[in-house]
């Protein structure tokens, strides 16, 4: 839309679909069973901050590449504190966290320059005949999602926070059941261990990551002796870094319209006719930007709608004959009616004019503030 027509649906890969229908029954699940998916989502990709950073936890920096992936993609609750410098190792520079080794790869695609090591995978090379890492044959229901690609299941809590908190990116495929460890309940992936941990039920750290960078940190005899801070760099604090007021001099006007959702203190307003979406709280605009929306014979729907699903990326297909497209990866999308989304756009730039087969498309920055601003169950009102 350029994204999925939902005239097309049926043409979207299983996977895709399948996860539309994951995402509404989780939230259900989550409501009833008190596993909730942890800290909050990552942070805006157009948010501005130091590149360099210390750590008086652990007596360590975190700067650049690294510390920009660090911070939107988890921080903390995610990768834990760094518990070594940058250096070199086998050609590779590397940093280890306490639930993470980041490595930088300068030859591969932007995005996927800072990459994760398999951890989880490392660390129970030795384990694939134990029960819970054998391959198994399931299909996926409303409870659970399976992965034929290492023969698991992805469940109810664990699913939840897979998906919320980067899925296959940043923790790569189950590769075990769900099984006791230690007196707790885990899983384990090709980057990560993930325990339940129910003394923090309804807490953001009821599923926490186990400590495998730590672990391998130990393995390796990797240095980490903490190193004073120097003069200059902030310790490290989330306020360090904040989202700039979008600018509206050049913007459509901010009054409120006519028949707009005043009665709420948070909505998304998607402006057909002026081709800008605008995010409202309590009456004030908080952020504007110009979008894209459908063409004629591809129309976006006109009404009020609520975000029913959102994933940091998703694949969008659709279309047919000379009209077909795939999409993958397509960043900060919000399923809001259907198959139709908000969502980023990696495949043109040019907003403020209709381009696309129904869904909003916005430029990425812009999403990536809408991603972290507006919870699943945000209204969104569009209207011309």
């Amino acid at each position: 839309m350029i994204d999925r027509d939902v005239r097309q649906l049926e043409r979207i890969p299983r996977r895709s679909a399948r996860r539309l229908l994951v995402a509404l029954v989780a939230v259900s699940l989550l409501a009833l069973l008190a596993l909730t998916a942890g800290p909050a989502a990552a942070a805006s990709t157009n948010d501005v901050g130091p590149d360099r950073v210390y750590f008086a936890q652990t007596g360590h920096y975190l700067a650049y590449g690294f510390l920009d992936y660090w911070h939107h993609h988890g921080e903390v609750a995610t990768f834990g504190y760094p518990i070594s410098e940058e250096f070199q190792a086998n050609g590779v520079t590397v940093q280890y966290f306490e639930r993470a080794v980041f490595e930088y790869h300068p030859s591969a695609p932007e995005r996927w320059r800072v990459q994760l090591r398999r951890l989880g995978a490392d660390q129970t090379a030795a384990r694939v005949n134990e029960a819970p890492f054998r391959p198994i044959v399931a299909a996926d229901n409303a409870n659970t999602s399976f992965y034929p690609q290492t023969g698991h299941t992805l469940s109810f809590g664990f699913r939840a926070y897979w998906e919320d908190h980067g899925g296959l990116a940043v923790f790569g495929y189950p590769i075990s059941q769900e099984f006791t460890e230690n007196g707790l309940t885990a899983q384990y992936f090709e980057r990560a261990r993930f325990e339940w941990h129910p003394e923090n039920r309804g807490t953001p750290y009821e599923i926490q990551l186990g400590r495998l960078g730590a672990t391998a940190a130990q393995q390796a005899h990797v240095t980490m002796a903490p190193l004073a801070q120097g003069s200059g760099v902030p310790s490290y604090d989330p306020t360090l870094w904040s989202v700039p007021a979008s600018s509206e001099t050049t913007a459509p006007s901010a009054s409120i319209p006519a028949g707009a959702p005043t009665n709420l203190g948070k909505w998304i307003e998607v402006n057909l006719t002026t081709q800008y979406l605008r995010a409202w709280a309590y009456g004030t605009p908080v952020f504007g930007t110009y979008v894209s929306t459908g063409v004629p014979g591809h129309d976006t729907p006109t009404g009020t709608f609520h975000i029913y699903a959102k994933y940091l990326y998703d694949d969008m297909a659709g279309g047919a004959g000379a009209e077909a497209y795939y999409l993958p990866d397509v960043p900060y999308t919000m399923y809001f009616y259907e198959a139709y989304a908000i969502h980023g756009t990696y495949w043109h730039h040019n907003f403020g004019y209709v381009m696309s087969h129904g869904c909003v498309n916005l430029p990425t920055d812009a999403a990536g503030w809408v991603y972290t601003w507006a919870p699943i169950g945000t209204t969104v009102w569009i209207h011309y």
